[in-house]
Formats: structure tokens, sequence, C-alpha cells
């Protein structure tokens, strides 16, 4: 029975993986229990709920903000245009696994088009955290970086399984993610540091999502800050937390939190929601928001197995897609409301990227990197509204669309 149980822990599909280790900690929830934690009151000094409040006492604004007013009367968009000059390009790159393949290949698609900005504003989540330092970075040094990482990187470099006995000795995951903390640290370097603490002191804003499981909250972190102050250990931590998928990853230890990957709660950092004030327009003129979703909203149509595996992966798949529906829609709404273009590009529907985000296949990763490249270098690869799948009425997207 042990020999079933543990072939079914080891299997490469995730989704399946998900669901035998869901039932097996049931099963070994009598068997092995974790030490008590305490509940934290200590809020890091550098993380904010995604409106600018106080994680601890979410009806005051958060200590970071306050020694910034007028950022949170004004409206981040608006504080940061202020602080900049010019209206701003602000870049949210999402949560997917594997598939950050294709977000690292459309940024140097991107590149090579002759079109892509410098950003003042880059937000990460999950794999989209580990894309997001070098894409705010933006050199094409930094660009062959994520190459290198999305393309050269097998499960190996990311995590190893842990054996049924960890688990039968209450284990916090199924894997051990020893190995992606020190590719982190490989490329997360002092001189990475350097970088983006001189971002800081040009206004340019680099931030993580996480998700605080003791709290069941959205964390946002300002990494420029992190920076700014030389705390190299604690900008791998985040990043490390920001990926560490429930269940499968464990969860990494902050300032006694327990923190999961970010697109648990929210598979992208949407931008310009934190203010006191309805933002008025924009004072330069419209700028863009552009979302880099490292997955696809839409597959095309399939009869599927009705195997017990092939049911709870979809199932899975479709809870996810129905949330990142959900964010998508707050991210086009705080565009439309700051008089700023909303763009989305996403993994065309025709390209094989597997089911298993969590495979770290090196030709599925190429598959996605090769089609985020050339999609990067058409010379209009956006959409301009999210794709409605039905959870929306068509006036209110019309609504909004019809805004100037």
């Amino acid at each position: 029975m042990l020999k079933v149980v543990e072939r079914e822990l080891t299997m490469r599909n995730i989704n399946s993986s998900i669901l035998a280790g869901i039932l097996v900690a049931l099963f070994l929830a009598g068997c092995a229990s974790a030490p008590e934690r305490a509940l934290s009151r200590d809020v890091p000094p550098y993380a904010t709920l995604a409106n600018g409040h106080d994680p601890l006492n979410p009806d005051q604004i958060s200590p970071l903000f306050d020694r910034a007013s007028t950022a949170i009367e004004e409206g981040v968009i608006t504080f940061y245009e202020r602080k900049r000059g010019h209206p701003l390009n602000v870049l949210t790159i999402s949560g997917g696994g594997q598939n950050g393949a294709f977000g690292a290949g459309f940024l140097k698609g991107w590149r090579k088009s002759g079109t892509r900005p410098e950003f003042d504003i880059v937000t990460g989540v999950s794999t989209g955290a580990l894309l997001a330092t070098h894409a705010f970075l933006g050199t094409p040094a930094d660009d062959a970086v994520l190459e290198e990482i999305y393309t050269q990187s097998t499960k190996d470099d990311i995590y190893r399984n842990r054996g049924i006995l960890s688990l039968l000795l209450g284990a916090d995951s199924l894997m051990d993610t020893a190995p992606l903390r020190a590719l982190i640290a490989k490329h997360m370097t002092a001189e990475t540091l350097e970088r983006v603490a001189a971002a800081y002191d040009d206004n340019r804003r680099l931030w993580v999502g996480t998700t605080n499981l003791d709290y069941d909250q959205s964390w946002v972190w300002n990494m420029t800050l992190i920076a700014k102050n030389g705390d190299l250990e604690l900008f791998r931590k985040v990043l490390l937390a920001s990926a560490s998928f429930p269940i499968v990853f464990p969860p990494v230890e902050i300032n006694g939190h327990l923190f999961g990957d970010g697109a648990a709660r929210s598979n992208i950092v949407v931008t310009g929601l934190a203010g006191t004030k309805r933002p008025g327009p924009p004072r330069y003129g419209p700028g863009n928001i552009y979302v880099l979703e490292n997955g696809r909203l839409r597959r095309p149509p399939m009869a599927m197995s009705d195997d017990i595996k092939s049911v709870a992966g979809e199932g899975i798949e479709a809870l996810m897609n129905s949330s990142m529906e959900y964010v998508l829609l707050r991210a086009f709404v705080s565009a439309r409301s700051h008089g700023y273009h909303f763009n989305l590009v996403e993994i065309p529907a025709e390209v094989d990227v597997g089911k298993n985000a969590l495979a770290f296949d090196p030709k599925q990763m190429r598959a996605a990197f090769d089609a985020g490249l050339a999609l990067g270098k058409q010379p209009d690869p956006w959409k301009h509204a999210p794709p409605n799948l039905g959870g929306t009425s068509t006036w209110v997207m019309d609504m909004f669309l019809e805004e100037k």
C-alpha cells in the first residue's frame, strides 16, 4: 500500500500530486502534527495590503504610506506620475510556474521590436515574482538571465521529492525547494540588489505579492525599499515565498508569519487601487498598464477523461481561471479609472505548454519561450480589454470601454 501511495506522490502531473497530497495529509493528520505556533503580531516594515492599508490593522493606512501621506491621498499612480514627471509604464506579471518561460520570451521579443519602454513600476506574483526583478532592471543581460532560467532549468533545479517517511513525520509539503533557494541566490546577488536600490532613488518601484497564510491576506512587498536598505536575505526570502505553491512547496517564515504563493489569493498585483480619493485625469496624458499573463484563459474545447485525476486537474485550472478573470477585471477598471491604456498578452491557445505547470520540462518551456519571443516581436500583440469568460455582464465592459 505504501508503494502505491509513494508512486502517486511522485507522479509528474502536479494536479495529481496536489490531489494525492491532500488525501495523504488528511490520512496522516492523526499520525504526526507540527509544533504549535503563536500568531505573530509583527508587521514586516516593507509590506502592505494591496490597497495601501496596514495588514494587521486593515482599517488603517500602512506606516509605509504614512511616511509619504500624499501617496495614499493622491493614489499610487498619480503620486509616481508627479515624482517621475511623465505618464507611467506599469508592468504586471502573473504566476504560471514553468509557463514563466512565455514571459521571459515575450520580454526579449518586445525588446527586439524596439517598442519596450523602461518600466516605472513592475509587479510580480509567483513565477512572475521570479521574472520581475530582471524585467525591472531591463538590460539585454537581464533578458539573457531570464532566458537561461526558463529554458535551461529542469525540475531538479526547482525542487526535489520528499519521501513517504517525511510525510509520516509531519513534513509541511510534498517537495523540498532547496534547489529553488539556490537558484534565487545565484541570480539575486549583492550587485543585483545595488541595481534595484539605485532604481529606488530614481522613484521607480518593484513590488511582489505573497499570501500570508496566517492572516489569509495578500501582502505586497516594496522590493525596492528592501534593496535600498540592503537586506539581501529578505529580498530572496520574499521571492521564494511568492513562488511557493501551497501543499506542493513549503511555506516560508518571515517575521514569525508563514507565507506562500501570492497566486493563492491573487494571480497579479493590481496597481492603482491604493488611495483615499477617486483618481483625476492623468497629469501628463495616458500611460500604460501592461499585463503579462503566463497562462491562457481560454483553451480549445476538448472531451476530457472522466477519471478522477483529469476531473481534479481540470477543476483546479477552472478555479484559477475564474480567479484570474476577476483580478484582470480589477486591473482593467484601475487602468480606465486613471485614464490609462490597458494592455494584456497571454499564451496563444494553440501553443502546447502541457498541463503540469510545475513539470519544468525543457521542451515545453522552450515552446512557451519561443511563442513569447514571436509574439513580443509583433507590432501590436496586445488585447485592450480582459476576456469575458461569462462572469461579467457585457454592459459593465462597455461602460469602461466607452469612458475616455
